[in-house]
């Protein structure tokens, strides 16, 4: 299985190129901003697919009062109501998942991982 998400020229042409000259990007896990939207990017429950061993996952981060918030707030700042949150983005780099290459396939996960 080749993971190769991004090969279509038409959806590469709208990535900015710091994610192909910084391949660490697509390795972060920080929440995803957009208007009144919060995502978390769980990068780390994907490390196999990209090459990585994969640890135990641990549960994913519940965002359900992120969720509750009533989009139609037509005057918020948006912004500013998520600063903490576009903080995090900006300082992405230092929410780079730990991450070991897998050098024989026996090991792609860690021992604990399957059972």
């Amino acid at each position: 299985f080749q993971w190769t998400p991004y090969e279509d020229p038409t959806i590469r042409a709208v990535i900015l190129d710091e994610y192909f000259q910084n391949l660490n990007a697509w390795h972060v896990k920080v929440l995803l901003v957009n208007f009144a939207i919060v995502e978390m990017h769980q990068s780390d429950r994907v490390l196999r697919q990209f090459g990585f061993r994969q640890p135990i996952s641990v549960a994913p981060d519940v965002l359900d009062d992120h969720h509750r918030i009533n989009l139609w707030q037509l005057h918020t700042d948006w912004p500013r109501f998520w600063s903490y949150y576009i903080q995090i983005w900006e300082d992405r780099y230092d929410y780079i998942r730990t991450r070991e290459p897998i050098i024989v396939s026996k090991l792609a996960c860690v021992p604990e991982y399957m059972p």
